[in-house]
């Protein structure tokens, strides 16, 4: 196994850290999956408005695991060979599935917490995955 950062690519990179950062935003927008995430967290827009604050150090942990994750997610595209669109976006797959999905099913379990949660928030990684191997596999 051969991991070389200096063979990655960084535009690419930044690329999927932009992609991942709108996808969430996206996601968690009232286009999509805000008010059925509200519903199932108790989270409602006055407790989102009180605590607007807060919202920095939110986006400021968010942003560096996101360069944690693309970068985590390039190796594993070089080191996999994956050389196109379709084998980046089979790595960001199983990656997402094998390793997002399958631990958080467990926490979400021990915490009672409902399906509809458990599917949302997974449903945004395992997506953001597979978009941004599929990226890193196309984009070489």
């Amino acid at each position: 196994m051969d991991i070389d950062l200096g063979e990655l690519n960084y535009l690419a990179v930044v690329a999927g850290i932009i992609i991942n950062m709108a996808l969430g935003a996206l996601w968690y927008s009232p286009i999509l999956f805000a008010n059925p995430w509200m519903a199932a967290t108790g989270i409602t827009k006055e407790y989102i408005d009180e605590h607007k604050d807060q919202a920095m150090k939110g986006y400021a942990v968010s942003i560096v695991a996101t360069i944690v994750l693309v970068m985590g997610l390039a190796i594993m595209v070089q080191v996999s060979d994956a050389k196109d669109l379709a084998e980046g976006l089979a790595v960001g797959a199983i990656a997402g599935v094998g390793f997002i999905a399958t631990t958080q099913a467990a926490n979400y379990a021990f915490e009672n917490r409902p399906l509809k949660l458990y599917l949302i928030n997974i449903g945004y990684s395992v997506v953001g995955f597979a978009i941004i191997g599929a990226l890193l596999g196309a984009w070489d």
